[in-house]
């Protein structure tokens, strides 16, 4: 678990603070998908009897808009929904955790849009090409 909660944050260049998120999101996944060879279930089936849900999954670190519910007395022309990153998934509710970029906290939401196409993590994957060219080049 740590070297995936360390991966996910060097990756998505998320703040140590998120080491917990971090560590939590890949335990929550790996308990619904990972396969038990002998019994040919998921730890999830084990404990609940049944086959677990992974519609709802979304990718780690993207961009995703939270619907501002009354949070914040916006304006006739302000943003009905704030920048966020998807950080991992509520333990007692079906709600997602973000950070919110607007008021800098995190929060569970239902009311959340998701753009996993993430051209952030693009722009991330072309300056790493880039730095590994320039490191060869200089051998």
């Amino acid at each position: 678990m740590e070297e995936l909660a360390r991966t996910l944050l060097n990756d998505y260049k998320l703040p140590k603070y998120f080491w917990a998120d971090a560590v939590n999101t890949p335990c929550y996944v790996l308990n619904r998908v990972l396969i038990r060879h002998i019994l040919k279930k998921t730890p999830y089936e084990l404990y609940k009897g049944r086959k677990p849900n992974i519609s709802h999954f979304k990718v780690f670190g993207c961009k995703c808009f939270v619907l501002n519910n009354g949070k914040d007395n916006i304006g006739k022309f302000d943003a009905k929904a704030d920048n966020g990153i998807f950080i991992g998934y509520s333990s007692h509710s079906h709600a997602y955790r973000i950070y919110n970029k607007h008021t800098m906290t995190v929060e569970e939401s239902v009311h959340v849009v998701f753009d996993e196409t993430n051209l952030d993590l693009q722009d991330i994957n072309k300056n790493r090409a880039e730095e590994e060219e320039t490191s060869s080049e200089l051998l």
